[in-house]
């Protein structure tokens, strides 16, 4: 006699020995599948491929069993067993396809579906098979439900609060939120509690209902502001602050650019003005790493352009051990100045007229110096640590080409000719470097017309190939084309 497993499927009309080898044959499958999902980790459960290897192993007992009555029990939990697994897979299976995309997801809609649909299949069963009426169901189901509410009002409260979570959306996974104490990455929403990761990598179980009752902030839609507060002294004019700060912040890989970064000045404190520097990402994930790297790259680019964040009682103090100490450096400076092959043979005087402009800059491991398609108005002796040259290639990639340490200098091409930086050059490591900026040359030039000449020449020597290029380009091919190019440049750059 067929079972009802096979009655339901239509191969009941099949010998029993066939039909009972099909359904062995699909219990071994299925078993098989459950073990490559296990091992694997689909999307798919191993539960699920158990629920319909169980349901044809219940089919088979049913020819095993003599009872008839117990044999035909055991045929309805067959049936019901294989709609409980082809319930699940297919929810399984097109949760899988929306889903497949996001890392992590809420599950509490899928469950619930399932659940009304099981809770379907019982009802179906009670009264084919048991012959139990709706009504009695429905009576003994709201006796039962409301005995469980009474007994888990917390637990009820949490599985509505997530009903309610779901249907309005006030975020989705993978967001970042914060509500109360809690900060952190949504996982997903269950049943009971809102799974957060956060950025220890530490699993939080937030109640739902204590994320419905308290204030939720989400940073998952559009951009992101944060900002950091910094003391600037009253001696440095606000727009030369905006000016440092925005360049610095322009060169930050995670800041956007629409909306643009804000520098606002707050507030006069006691020893200081207060600015806000407020700044925009695509993804909360990174804030911490980016205020890092806004607040240390801030503290090089105001060192190394003379811009001093205050302390209260110290700054007279401070100013005068700084003024002496670059009294006392100048043999030095003059010593590493001559260290540069266009400078060695300049006169004690000639070299002194640069001093007055030459600045001591630092730049933090990471940082731009110079960048390439800018306008260079200055060159830079490196004076400690080392320094990429990059360049852009033609995928718009940056190519490492070269490191530099001390002596080495960079951007003087830049500085002599008036012609955009053909390099980038970025801090390898923390980097001390020596600048000498136009107005330095221009004096100089002017006090020293045969300085330019000898310079000139030397440079010339060092660029032969690319200014010959660039003198061919212009119709300057006499003798000597690359070095009179090079000087014509000079004079028309620094007017002497």
């Amino acid at each position: 006699m067929p079972s009802a497993l096979e009655k339901f499927l239509g191969f009941g009309d099949l010998p029993l020995r066939v039909s009972i080898g099909i359904e062995i044959v699909f219990v071994l499958l299925l078993t098989a599948c459950a073990v490559a999902v296990r091992s694997r980790r689909r999307s798919l459960s191993t539960m699920t491929f158990m629920l319909l290897a169980g349901s044809f192993s219940l089919s088979i007992a049913t020819h095993l069993i003599v009872n008839p009555t117990t044999a035909q029990k055991v045929g309805t939990a067959s049936v019901a067993t294989l709609a409980f697994g082809l319930i699940r897979l297919g929810l399984e299976g097109i949760d899988a396809l929306m889903r497949r995309r996001k890392a992590h997801f809420s599950t509490i809609f899928r469950d619930l579906i399932m659940l009304v649909l099981w809770g379907t299949v019982l009802m179906v069963v009670a009264y084919t098979d048991f012959g139990v009426k709706p009504t009695q169901i429905f009576t003994a189901t709201t006796v039962f439900a409301a005995v469980i509410g009474l007994a888990l009002q917390e637990t009820m409260s949490n599985i509505f609060s997530g009903l309610t979570l779901q249907v309005q959306r006030p975020f989705e996974p993978g967001d970042w939120v914060r509500t109360g104490n809690y900060l952190g990455r949504v996982r997903g929403i269950g049943w009971r509690a809102t799974t957060i990761i956060t950025r220890g990598n530490q699993r939080l179980e937030v109640p739902n209902s204590v994320i419905g009752k308290d204030v939720l902030v989400s940073y998952g839609e559009g951009a992101i502001s944060d900002e950091v507060s910094i003391g600037i002294s009253y001696d440095v004019a606000p727009n030369r602050v905006r000016e440092v700060t925005a360049r610095l912040l322009h060169n930050s890989p995670h800041i956007l650019r629409d909306p643009p970064p804000e520098v606002l000045a707050w507030e006069f404190g006691e020893s200081a003005i207060i600015y806000r520097i407020k700044y925009w990402l695509d993804d909360y994930g990174p804030q911490e790493t980016v205020r890092d790297h806004v607040v240390s790259s801030l503290w090089y680019a105001l060192r190394r352009h003379s811009i001093e964040i205050p302390f209260p009682m110290r700054t007279i103090e401070m100013r005068e051990h700084q003024s002496a100490k670059i009294t006392r450096d100048d043999a030095r400076l003059i010593a590493e100045l001559r260290r540069v092959d266009f400078l060695r043979d300049l006169t004690e005087d000639e070299i002194k007229v640069l001093l007055p402009t030459v600045q001591v800059r630092e730049f933090g491991a990471g940082e731009t110096i110079v960048r390439q398609g800018d306008e260079g108005d200055s060159f830079y002796i490196i004076r400690r640590g080392v320094v990429e040259v990059l360049v852009r290639a033609d995928d718009a990639s940056m190519r490492l080409v070269n490191t530099l340490g001390p002596p080495s200098f960079v951007g003087e091409a830049a500085l002599m000719t008036g012609q955009p930086r053909n390099a980038t050059n970025r801090a390898k490591t923390d980097v001390e470097v020596i600048e000498i900026d136009r107005e330095g040359f221009t004096r100089l030039f002017k006090a020293h017309p045969e300085a330019a000449e000898q310079m000139s020449e030397i440079i010339a020597t060092r660029m032969t190939q690319r200014l010959e290029a660039m003198a061919a380009a212009s119709g300057e091919n006499g003798g000597g084309g690359a070095r009179r190019w090079l000087m014509n440049k000079m004079r028309e750059i620094f007017d002497f």
